[in-house]
C-alpha cells in the first residue's frame, strides 16, 4: 500500500440538518510530503453541497481547511440515511507546475473581476 500524500480529517462529515437553513462542515487536508500539492475536491451531488475552496495548492509539511456547505433542505429526507460521497484529488506538483497553476489562477480572477464590472 502506497503512503497518502495529504491526511484527510475529519474523515468523515455530519451535517445538523434543519429544514430551510444551510449547514456548513469544515475539513482540514494536510500535505505530509516535502513537495507542494495540488487539490481537487468532487462530489456525487453538486447540485446539494458547495465546497469552498474546492481546488488549491498546500505548501510542504503544511495544512489548509475547506468547507463544504449542505444547501438548505426544502423538505425533510425520508430516511436520513445519506449516500453522498466526496472525493479529494491531490497530486504532487512540481515547481514548473506551481508557476503555471499560480498565473493560471490569476487570470481566471482577473476574468471574473472583469466579467462582473460589465454585469
Amino acid at each position: 500500500m502506497m503512503n497518502s500524500i495529504v491526511e484527510i480529517h475529519p474523515k468523515e462529515l455530519k451535517f445538523i440538518v434543519e429544514l430551510k437553513k444551510q449547514s456548513s462542515c469544515s475539513i482540514r487536508l494536510t500535505n505530509m510530503s516535502d513537495h507542494h500539492v495540488a487539490f481537487k475536491v468532487k462530489t456525487t451531488s453538486p447540485k446539494k453541497y458547495c465546497v469552498r475552496p474546492n481546488v488549491g495548492v498546500i505548501l510542504p509539511k503544511s495544512a489548509c481547511e475547506f468547507s463544504v456547505t449542505m444547501q438548505a433542505q426544502k423538505t425533510a429526507l425520508p430516511d436520513m440515511d445519506c449516500r453522498d460521497k466526496f472525493l479529494i484529488q491531490s497530486t504532487i506538483v512540481s515547481s514548473g507546475q506551481l508557476t503555471q497553476i499560480l498565473q493560471l489562477a490569476c487570470l481566471l480572477k482577473m476574468r471574473a473581476n472583469t466579467l462582473k464590472r460589465k454585469s
